[in-house]
C-alpha cells in the first residue's frame, strides 16, 4: 500500500485543465468555489461523480479539501454522499481536516459526518488534522458531540478520537468532548497518544497547565463566565503553584462562592483533593 503521507498530499487536488469535459469542469468548479459553474454542471448523475483520472474524488471531496463551503452546502442539499469514499478511504470529511477548514469541518459534522470514520490507514479525519497541525480544525461542537452520544456512539471513542486534534487554542466546546470520558493517554494506530503528539503550545492544555492561574483567579473571586470559559476536566482539579498549592474547589469554598462550587463540582472536582496543608 502506498505511504499515506505521499497519498494525502495531493488527495484533494484534481487535474487544473478542463479540456472541455463537463465532469473536469465540475471539479475545477469545485476546487476553485465557482458556486455559479457548479449550480450549472451539477445534477443527479454528476453530484456523486468520480475523478476517474486522479483518486477517484467526489465534487464533495474536492470541496471540502479546498474549504469552498458555499459549495459543500449546495452538494449536500443536491445530493452529495458525505459517506464517498476515495481511493484511499477518505471522506470529505478528512480532506476538509487536512486542509484546515474549520468551517467545512463543521458543516460537514452537522451534517451526519462521521468524525470516527476511519480510512485504508485507520486515521480518522481528526487524527489528520492534530498531526498537520491544524489549529482551527481542533473542536467538534457541543451539539455535535451530543448527538453522537445520543445516537449510541461510545462518549469515550468519540471524546478521544477529538483529543488527538487539540492543539494550541482552548475553547469551551472542547469540555463537553473531555465531560463525556475523553482520556489524553489513548494511543492511535501509531502508538501516540495525544500528549506524545503535541507540541509545546497544546502541551500545557492536556497536561491540565493551560492558563490554570486565570482559572484559580475566576475561582477564587466567583467570576462564572470566566470560570466556565476556561474550565475543562483536564484542569478542573489543577493545583496553585505556589502557597498552599489549592485547587479551584479549595479557592471556591474558601471564598464561599457557591454558585462556583455548583459549576465545579458539575465539571468534575475532586471533593477529596488535598492542598499543601
Amino acid at each position: 500500500m502506498a505511504n499515506r503521507r505521499s497519498v494525502m498530499s495531493t488527495s484533494a487536488e484534481p487535474p487544473s485543465s478542463s479540456n472541455n469535459d463537463p465532469l473536469r469542469e465540475l471539479f475545477e468548479a469545485c476546487k476553485t468555489g465557482d458556486i455559479v459553474r457548479v449550480k450549472k454542471l451539477v445534477n443527479p448523475q454528476t453530484v456523486n461523480a468520480r475523478d476517474t483520472a486522479g483518486r477517484k474524488s467526489t465534487p464533495l471531496h474536492f470541496a471540502a479539501g479546498y474549504g469552498r463551503r458555499d459549495v459543500v452546502e449546495f452538494l449536500l442539499a443536491t445530493g452529495a454522499s458525505i459517506q464517498a469514499r476515495d481511493d484511499g478511504g477518505l471522506h470529505p470529511l478528512h480532506n476538509a481536516c487536512s486542509f484546515g477548514h474549520a468551517d467545512v469541518v463543521r458543516l460537514l459534522l452537522e451534517a451526519g459526518a462521521n468524525p470516527n470514520t476511519r480510512d485504508n490507514w485507520n486515521y480518522t479525519p481528526l487524527h489528520e488534522a492534530a498531526i498537520k497541525g491544524k489549529v482551527d480544525v481542533c473542536i467538534v461542537s457541543v451539539c455535535t458531540v451530543a448527538q453522537l452520544v445520543d445516537q449510541g456512539h461510545s462518549p469515550h471513542l468519540v471524546a478521544a478520537t477529538c483529543l488527538f486534534t487539540y492543539r494550541a487554542q482552548f475553547r469551551f466546546e472542547f469540555s463537553a468532548l473531555l465531560q463525556h470520558g475523553g482520556d489524553a493517554n489513548i494511543r492511535n494506530t501509531e502508538g501516540k497518544t495525544a500528549l506524545e503528539l503535541s507540541d509545546s503550545a497544546a502541551r500545557p492544555v492536556l497536561t491540565g497547565d493551560h492558563r490554570k492561574e486565570e482559572l484559580l483567579e475566576a475561582a477564587r473571586s466567583g467570576a462564572e463566565d470566566r470560570l466556565v470559559a476556561l474550565l475543562n476536566p483536564l484542569n478542573v482539579n489543577c493545583h496553585a503553584s505556589d502557597g498552599r498549592r489549592s485547587t479551584p474547589l479549595h479557592l471556591a469554598a474558601g471564598y464561599n462562592r457557591n454558585r462556583v462550587v455548583q459549576l465545579l463540582l458539575q465539571h468534575g472536582a475532586d471533593v477529596h483533593a488535598k492542598d499543601k496543608g
